[in-house]
């Protein structure tokens, strides 16, 4: 029992823990991450339809629980029990970057989450027809705090990905070509993602909701 508990065991049952959910929840992240980038081919209205399709996979009442809000919960807190186990077992470690962008992925994805989940679901008690017209009207009224928001998301988000998804399929040491490689996924990503931001708040021109989504927003005290 004295073993099974051991600080070196137990941190590699929450590696396994924090990588199993991680795979879970990129199916989140590629479907939605590309209802995003739909708009630099199609514009706002492409991005609308595309967010309307995907959304009943991770909005389902089923699913949401296991491959977003359950994967990534448990995601984060295998990630902190790794961290306790660091601070206590190897206290001279230095933080990696992809640790890093995970502790700052916290507030942030569940500010996001706050936003665009559960403000429309306290306005409305439901979600599941909003489209980009809410983050539009944030980004064309309260531009710094949406803005602000989102690009942070965007970079420490790709990056995160990005990392552990090399990471985790490629265990042997980092070699320059890869470094240049995952550098390029990464900034790519930034661009077309942040491009996509910019297109939803320029192109967005109607948006019936307004006056509801400035209520939404205004709980928001930022």
């Amino acid at each position: 029992m004295t073993s099974f508990l051991s600080y070196p065991k137990t941190y590699q049952i929450l590696t396994k823990i924090q990588n199993a959910s991680a795979i879970t929840f990129s199916t989140f992240t590629v479907v939605h991450v590309s209802q995003l980038l739909v708009a630099n081919v199609g514009g706002v209205e492409s991005a609308n339809r595309w967010l309307i399709l995907g959304r009943p996979f991770y909005q389902d009442a089923h699913l949401e629980g296991l491959v977003v809000t359950g994967a990534g919960l448990v995601h984060v807190a295998a990630g902190l029990g790794k961290w306790l186990i660091r601070r206590l077992y190897w206290p001279r470690s230095s933080t990696k970057r992809q640790n890093l962008t995970g502790y700052v992925l916290i507030p942030l994805a569940g500010l996001h989450y706050y936003l665009v989940r559960t403000l429309p679901q306290q306005q409305y008690g439901d979600s599941s027809f909003i489209d980009f017209g809410y983050v539009a009207w944030g980004l064309q009224n309260r531009p710094w705090f949406t803005y602000s928001l989102h690009i942070a998301l965007i970079l420490t988000g790709s990056y995160h990905v990005v990392a552990g998804i090399s990471q985790l399929w490629n265990r042997q040491k980092s070699s320059k070509r890869r470094r240049i490689v995952q550098g390029g996924v990464i900034a790519g990503l930034c661009l077309g993602l942040t491009s996509s931001l910019f297109i939803i708040g320029r192109e967005t021109k109607k948006i019936p909701l307004r006056l509801d989504f400035e209520n939404m927003y205004r709980r928001i005290s930022i």
